[in-house]
């Protein structure tokens, strides 16, 4: 079994130890065995330290049946002592996120009576899942509590107690435990069983920051951030703030106000637009001549809503069919309305000649086609369409 010398200094960054094997797998990867090792192992929610073997890059970390399989891009003699040396910022990064992501936990277990049933640190943000709802409105204070705890520069401590003494323990797991237990004790905020790597101090943790939350599977899932991860959060909201305070001529702490102002204005310029669409429909429509029954308008810029009020209106003023077009990314967008015949049968033949993609009832249907404006135009014409002017 590989000597895990990760857990006897979590701070250590070089290491010496000898090559027990090197085997080439299917993908051409070199799965390298040492008598002892710095590098951790992908497990427990954690990913893998990175780093060199001898010169040679490690790229993944396993553990099987004790051992630890590094997985390198070059092969390695056995026998040889190699050195290797962790990546100390993947490593610390680490460190910082699995213990902030320890203390929330701890925090929220307690609080709640609920358990951590899921945990992952991915390459931007940490996620746990928790079997309960947590209110929204109570994120700030948890949040609060578990910076308070780096404010107080909370110790982080780990041992390995006797069997008897562990079931006298109130500590978290997600699986029951067998043979020696390895527990991480964070002051009077968590006590829990894990394998990773952790600070000594809370301090080192730097902040905890939540930046997200959705219900998942019947409970919580949130979204962190710890450590440098933190601050580069921190630095991006306070850069795009600047933009935006820049862009509105306003300070960054009052942009609030000034996108809400703007967002009122925005709303009062719509209602006006739709006022002066609408008229403008209404004098389109009021153009056609007496006797039309199947009207065919083309009208450029128009949403999903402006298609269905014009065809609406077009087909109640002809009392009978009306087909709005407005050009979209591919081709057409359409709305065809019809107060007589079954809308569909005429989308029927549109699929046939213009590859029409849509659907609706017989009273109306929405959709797209291709073609060529002037093709689309004959169609509808022999159909006895008027194009409206």
């Amino acid at each position: 079994m590989t000597e895990k010398l990760y857990y006897k200094n979590a701070y250590e960054t070089k290491f010496k130890g000898v090559v027990l094997s090197c085997e080439k797998n299917a993908e051409g990867c070199y799965h390298i065995i040492l008598d002892k090792t710095l590098f951790y192992p992908e497990g427990g929610g954690q990913p893998a330290d990175k780093g060199t073997l001898g010169g040679v890059c490690v790229v993944d970390v396993h553990e099987k049946n004790g051992e630890i399989i590094h997985y390198a891009e070059m092969p390695l003699e056995a026998g040889l002592e190699v050195v290797g040396e962790i990546n100390w910022e993947h490593r610390f990064d680490l460190m910082q996120n699995h213990s902030g992501e320890h203390i929330l936990s701890g925090i929220i277990c307690k609080k709640y009576g609920c358990d951590n049933v899921g945990f992952h640190m991915g390459k931007e943000k940490i996620t746990i899942d928790l079997n309960t709802q947590i209110p929204e409105e109570d994120l700030p204070l948890l949040e609060k509590t578990a910076n308070e705890a780096i404010w107080e520069n909370t110790p982080l401590t780990i041992f390995y107690p006797e069997k008897e003494e562990l079931h006298r323990m109130e500590y978290r797991s997600k699986i029951e435990l067998t043979g020696e237990v390895r527990i991480v004790k964070a002051g009077e905020y968590d006590c829990c069983a894990c394998c990773g790597t952790h600070v000594r101090l809370a301090g080192e943790i730097g902040m905890i920051k939540i930046v997200g939350v959705q219900n998942y599977k019947g409970g919580t899932r949130l979204e962190l951030l710890c450590g440098k991860r933190g601050l580069a959060y921190y630095q991006k909201l306070h850069q795009a703030a600047h933009e935006v305070g820049r862009a509105l001529s306003v300070q960054a702490e009052k942009i609030g106000n000034a996108v809400n102002k703007l967002l009122i204005e925005k709303e009062g310029y719509a209602q006006e637009l739709r006022k002066w669409k609408w008229e403008a429909f209404l004098n389109k429509i009021e153009k056609l001549p007496k006797d039309t029954e199947n009207v065919l308008i083309f009208e450029e810029g128009l949403g999903a809503k402006d298609l269905t009020a014009l065809a609406d209106l077009a087909a109640r003023q002809t009392k009978g069919r009306a087909m709005v077009l407005t050009s979209s990314e591919n081709g057409f967008a359409f709305v065809l309305v019809s107060c007589k015949k079954d809308a569909r049968e005429l989308a029927e033949e549109l699929k046939k000649s213009f590859d029409c993609k849509g659907g609706g009832k017989g009273e109306a249907v929405q959709g797209r086609l291709n073609g060529d404006k002037a093709e689309i135009m004959g169609f509808f014409q022999e159909k006895g369409f008027l194009l409206a002017k």
